[in-house]
């Protein structure tokens, strides 16, 4: 037997001022009109027989997965949280946003509505009003779509007729895509306020109403949605493959070997089954394929020029420990944390160094390059302006870079007051013991110029490659522009007062974002990240022959379609196993 609403839900709000009071030209709250033949409350949640087109349907690949907050967010859900959004569709009538902003509040979302045919529409959109709420800051559009009950529709209706001689303008139940849903144009933030807007968003839904279908949907899958409903274009149905899925033998524990077996990797039957599809790469599988690349598919001279640091390194590096020495500067605990891993290593007579990272249950890969050419304290005093950086890292340049670090004349490493001048800021923030930048901006240059000019070919970076790009990675950056200094100051002993010790700051060695392509689900970063390293070595290669139509990119898609990555990772497991007398 169908049960009443414990609280009638605030469903509309329709007011002619700016006031938010009971004044006299606002129009009163509207209440929830009477429940129709068509939908059934049960338990609160209603049950609409509209039949939800298939085209709507959000597979398991195309869900992206959502990181938890940061600690110092916690308390973000105790207040109302703001949504960047230009504009808002209610079916085919739209109403630009006053001042970009939708309130995300403790029972609904409330924003202000301007244009059209009535100005000044204050309008509530109640959680228990909300059916599904599919989102992506990553689409060609940036949008929300929200599916919303008939009733909602109804009392909208009410206040804003839209009627013609199709039907009403907004109908979740009109057999015309563009008249169902709601959608909310959101504004593209920077990387840092991409992250924290996708994270709270979802969170901030989930806790305050659970029955909600949330979920942030793949850049590609979000513009289908778009064209959907905007446009009702429907994109032509995905054939259904069947998973890769390994077999029983596949798990069985295996030695593999790698150099003449001088390299081994014990894989247990939990490492061989993150290889099923839907599975995250775990950290043995990574460094072993990264192994694998490095001494099977780089030619000798890029394996002399190339050093690639195990999974570990980046999170040894900013895990606070017991260990950790709280009289010296935040820069050498950080580094006395790793300083004996790399004790019989130069790093300085490599042109790349490899750095996979693990965050938040995310892989990205880090690469950087010809680090030995930054620029020296003699160089920037004498503003030589004769540097290898193409135009696009000279407009990058700064004032600050001339400001140069003095080391301790007696330990040759930092002291705290020059150390200042380079970071600018060092703190410790969340879990993550990482330095603080806040004037770097990261160059959005796209993979395959990376590989056309022979000048920016030599010229030291920072070159991130993620997979999913929703947080900025400066952070990131900055520790390991320090890590750098410190190893060389530690390691390369210069005369007292001499001028050739080199400068790891943003202006000698830059951030580079690169455009690489973008995993649709949220597991397959592991992957993504190893064909990064692959196909970035391919293409430089100067021994190597592939057609002038082939780029980094559709290479790179070509071996990730599919399951074909994982098969390939199984197989060259299989083809190093180490027999057991061996």
């Amino acid at each position: 037997m169908a049960k009443k609403t414990k609280c009638p839900p605030e469903v509309i709000c329709l007011s002619d001022d700016d006031d938010d009071d009971n004044s006299k030209n606002s129009i009163p709250m509207a209440t929830p009109i009477k429940q129709q033949n068509s939908s059934t409350i049960v338990n609160s949640d209603v049950q609409n027989d509209t039949h939800e087109p298939s085209n709507w349907t959000i597979h398991h690949d195309d869900r992206i997965h959502v990181s938890e907050l940061p600690s110092k967010y916690s308390d973000i859900f105790k207040k109302p949280f703001e949504i960047r959004c230009s504009a808002i569709r209610f079916g085919i009538v739209e109403f630009n946003v006053e001042s970009d902003i939708v309130l995300m509040k403790e029972k609904e979302f409330e924003m202000k509505l301007t244009g059209g045919f009535l100005d000044n529409v204050n309008m509530k959109l109640a959680y228990s009003d909300v059916i599904t709420f599919y989102f992506s800051f990553q689409s060609q559009t940036p949008a929300a779509f929200i599916q919303v009950r008939s009733e909602f529709a109804a009392l909208f209706d009410k206040f804003i007729p839209t009627s013609d001689e199709h039907g009403r303008g907004f109908d979740p139940n009109s057999k015309d895509e563009r008249r169902r849903r709601v959608i909310f144009y959101l504004k593209q933030l920077t990387p840092d306020m991409e992250r924290i807007h996708t994270s709270t968003i979802y969170h901030f839904i989930k806790t305050k109403c659970p029955k909600i279908d949330v979920c942030c949907v793949s850049a590609s899958r979000a513009q289908e949605l778009y064209n959907l409903a905007r446009y009702a274009k429907v994109s032509l149905p995905t054939p259904k493959k069947i998973p890769f899925t390994l077999t029983a033998n596949d798990l069985t524990a295996k030695t593999v070997g790698l150099n003449n077996n001088t390299i081994r990797f014990d894989l247990a039957s939990e490492d061989l089954h993150c290889l099923n599809e839907g599975e995250y790469l775990n950290d043995n599988i990574i460094d072993f394929y990264l192994q694998y690349i490095y001494y099977e598919k780089l030619s000798e001279e890029d394996r002399k020029r190339t050093y690639l640091f195990n999974s570990f390194f980046y999170t040894r590096l900013t895990q606070k420990g017991n260990n950790d020495n709280s009289n010296i500067s935040a820069a050498e605990r950080r580094y006395n944390r790793v300083k004996r891993w790399l004790r019989d290593v130069d790093l300085f007579s490599k042109d790349f160094l490899i750095v996979p990272i693990n965050q938040n249950a995310h892989w990205y890969i880090v690469l950087i390059q010809n680090h030995n050419n930054v620029l020296t304290e003699a160089d920037l005093i004498s503003d030589d302006e004769d540097s290898d950086f193409d135009d696009r890292l000279k407009s990058k340049k700064k004032k600050r870079s001339t400001r140069i670090i003095h080391r301790n004349e007696k330990n040759n490493i930092f002291n705290n007051s020059s150390l200042q001048s380079d970071i600018h800021s060092i703190e410790i923030v969340d879990d993550a013991d990482e330095v603080i930048s806040n004037n770097d901006t990261p160059l959005k240059i796209n993979i395959e110029s990376l590989f056309d000019s022979k000048n920016r070919s030599q010229s030291p970076a920072i070159i991130i490659f993620d997979s999913l790009r929703i947080a900025s990675k400066v952070r990131v950056a900055a520790t390991l522009r320090e890590f750098l200094q410190l190893e060389y100051d530690h390691k390369k002993t210069l005369p007292i007062k001499s001028l050739a010790r080199k400068l790891f700051n943003i202006d000698t060695i830059p951030t580079i974002e690169a455009g690489v392509p973008q995993q649709r689900n949220y597991f397959d970063c592991g992957l993504y990240i190893l064909q990064y390293i692959e196909s970035f070595f391919f293409h430089r290669s100067s021994a190597t022959n592939f057609p002038s139509t082939s780029t980094f990119s559709n290479w790179c898609e070509k071996n990730l379609m599919g399951s074909s990555k994982r098969k390939e990772i199984l197989n060259v497991i299989n083809q190093h196993i180490i027999a057991k007398e061996e």
